[in-house]
């Protein structure tokens, strides 16, 4: 977990990252019995799947309804069962299984407190208390977190931009100049994401058009970003190409996010994080 943060649930401590809104189920399904008959029992009920329908309907870009209307169908035979890996693969991402010492199925708040309303009607009541007393009084501090990297990262944007610019005759239009700001930051975007900017939005449409990656970035990943735009700088006073600063700024990517993510609990909010939000291409294994 990013942090080991907790929701208060029944008196009981129910780990939870705050980052991701994700909350291990196994603690949850730990207040009434054994939660190896509790999670896989909530999943395979009709109810749970039409919540999940909805959610990542509603959640996820890439979600392919025809296929989970496909399975969702099998349900009420004697026989049918859901796994946390059989939705994974249908590309829902509201849940997630891990191992380990902090191991066991995570998943959404919203999911979360589906699950202890299905457990238990005492459950649901105080886990949503627990979780609105836990965003009243940890959210702002990690807020102001994430702003600050997030400035850091868009001050370091001018760097590699400047230079560019700066090249181009002074009679260079002001389009010219925004087209070569744009990529300058899509540089950056390949060697962080896999993708530029503007496929980023054809994948994962935004009603604001204001919203880049980088808002949905992890302060660790804001960080890499921020030492990868003054490294292309360097690399473009150096005399190299686009394609030979995106081949060598891809290459120190993982290196970088090694370095920002060194405790496990970071590199567990990283993965969880890509996983919330269906991209990303870093991995520790």
């Amino acid at each position: 977990m990013s942090k080991k943060e907790v929701l208060r649930v029944a008196d009981t401590n129910i780990k939870y990252d705050r980052t991701t809104d994700f909350v291990c189920l196994n603690d949850i399904a730990a207040l009434q019995g054994d939660p190896r008959t509790h999670i896989p029992n909530w999943l395979r009920n009709i109810t749970t799947l039409a919540f999940i329908e909805e959610w990542e309907r509603s959640t996820n870009p890439n979600f392919d309804a025809h296929q989970f209307t496909l399975f969702k169908g099998r349900a009420g035979t004697g026989a049918f069962r859901v796994s946390v890996a059989q939705l994974s693969d249908l590309g829902c991402i509201g849940i997630y299984s891990k191992k380990g010492r902090t191991g066991g199925t995570y998943a959404a708040i919203e999911w979360a407190i589906h699950f202890a309303n299905w457990l238990d009607p005492r459950f649901y009541l105080q886990t949503l208390r627990g979780y609105l007393a836990m965003q009243k009084s940890l959210y702002g501090l990690h807020a102001t977190h994430k702003r600050f990297a997030r400035e850091l990262a868009a001050e370091n944007h001018i760097l590699p931009t400047s230079g560019a610019v700066s090249a181009l005759p002074p009679e260079a239009d002001v389009l010219v100049e925004r087209h070569i700001a744009s990529v300058e930051a899509d540089i950056v975007n390949l060697a962080m994401w896999g993708m530029t900017a503007r496929e980023w939005r054809t994948r994962f449409s935004q009603p604001d058009p204001k919203v880049s990656m980088r808002d949905f970035a992890t302060p660790e990943e804001l960080k890499t970003v921020s030492s990868l735009l003054v490294l292309s700088q360097e690399l473009q006073q150096q005399g190299y190409n686009s394609e030979e600063r995106l081949d060598r700024l891809t290459n120190r990517a993982q290196d970088l996010i090694n370095h920002y993510c060194k405790t496990p609990d970071k590199q567990d909010l990283l993965t969880l994080s890509q996983h919330k939000r269906g991209w990303g291409r870093f991995d520790f294994q």
